[in-house]
């Protein structure tokens, strides 16, 4: 639990304000701040959402769609956290270019599920299943600048649910992207993660599906919320390195160490996180993997705003 802790920290640190929305089976979250902290935000202008987005195949792979010159990316929508323990192995993988942190064996590790209604290729659905824990991300800002980044967490593979979403993922960020089947079922009392399955197409290829019941669990805000263009809080920066799929706190050190070459060094992004809503609720695992402990609880963060910046070349973070 107590990593768990750590990751909320991580992803809410500073938000206020949540809005509370009936509902059965789920918990409040929410922090305070200061009314000095509140007056420092600046909070993004909305989009209208009666103004439906092209499809996918309208799209430009790497298209800006961003609501300010610092994030020229922009992706809407709604994911859960499902957290586990996980267990460390002499023989599990880990990240390049960064620690994999574990405790009597285990880290925090799970699942992510998202649901965006708005990104620069279009609506789709995203499962990155996550590794670990990780410390000491070796990042480049230069090509001379090197830092270190603190802890995150990491993620062992990315699935989309479009091809343009891969193609986006691969040419734009450095992400390792896969196609996959990611369902949905709006029923349910709770939300349901998995059974996971695959299947094999004509060509040879294997092809992950990915189960997700109860998803109207996710949906803490009603329509008519959305389409009142329901105040987001947060702006909280994040670190993120795409090619490792880790997500960092916004914590840099000076990096002496030569150990890793300037080839080595991970590419650095800067993103910008904001909701209008967070839940704690429970959650079903079905068909976890090997050595994996579901905690049976998930973040449900609704109406998020996450917002991409530049690969940082230059500076310091």
């Amino acid at each position: 639990m107590i990593s768990l802790v750590v990751f909320a920290v991580l992803c809410i640190c500073s938000v206020e304000g949540f809005l509370h929305h009936g509902n059965t089976n789920h918990y409040t979250v929410a922090a305070t701040s200061s009314t000095s902290q509140l007056k420092a935000f600046q909070w993004p202008t909305l989009p209208s959402f009666d103004k439906v987005q092209s499809s996918s195949s309208a799209r430009t792979v790497g298209e800006r769609n961003g609501l300010d010159e610092e994030y020229p990316w922009r992706f809407e929508g709604r994911f859960i956290f499902r957290p586990s323990l996980v267990r460390i192995t002499p023989s599990s993988s880990s990240p390049p270019s960064a620690s994999l942190l574990s405790l009597f064996g285990y880290s925090l590790g799970g699942s992510v599920v998202l649901e965006y209604d708005v990104s620069p290729v279009g609506p789709y659905r995203e499962y990155v299943t996550m590794g670990g824990v990780v410390g000491l991300g070796q990042v480049s800002v230069g090509e001379t600048n090197k830092r270190l980044l603190g802890v995150g967490q990491w993620g062992t593979d990315l699935y989309v649910s479009t091809q343009v979403a891969e193609d986006v993922c691969k040419q734009v960020w450095g992400v390792p992207a896969q196609v996959a089947n990611i369902d949905f079922e709006e029923d349910g009392s709770v939300i349901q993660d998995g059974p996971d399955s695959e299947v094999v197409g004509r060509s040879g290829v294997t092809k992950k599906n990915f189960k997700l019941s109860g998803w109207d669990n996710a949906r803490v805000l009603s329509s008519e919320e959305l389409q009142q263009q329901t105040k987001r809080f947060g702006n909280i920066p994040i670190f993120w390195t795409p090619t490792i799929k880790a997500l960092w706190a916004p914590i840099s050190l000076p990096n002496f160490s030569n150990k890793v070459t300037q080839e080595e060094l991970l590419p650095v992004h800067k993103l910008r996180l904001s909701a209008s809503a967070l839940r704690l609720k429970q959650c079903k695992r079905i068909g976890q993997s090997e050595g994996e402990i579901p905690i049976g609880l998930t973040l449900v963060v609704d109406n998020v705003l996450i917002e991409i910046g530049e690969q940082v070349n230059s500076g310091s973070l």
